[in-house]
């Protein structure tokens, strides 16, 4: 079972699947996150997150920078 998003936890590794390659401005806009082409196509960004204002954060900046997350899933420890 997956853990939650909590403060005062370790961070939860969550995984971003966008449609299609991603610039080098929105890859430098992430530097906490690593990059790599996903087998469908897209590209998926991945790494710690490590509470819930995060998250929001990242999303708020995919969604500022026009980058539409196609799915978006809490890794397995």
């Amino acid at each position: 079972m997956g853990r939650n998003l909590s403060e005062g936890m370790a961070p939860v590794r969550y995984e971003f699947l966008i449609a299609g390659q991603v610039s080098d401005i929105v890859n430098a806009a992430f530097p906490e996150l690593d990059v790599v082409a996903a087998p469908t196509g897209g590209t998926a960004m991945y790494g710690p997150i490590r509470d819930a204002a995060h998250l929001r954060g990242l999303l708020a900046r995919f969604d500022d920078l026009g980058v539409s997350v196609v799915e978006m899933r809490q890794l397995p420890d």
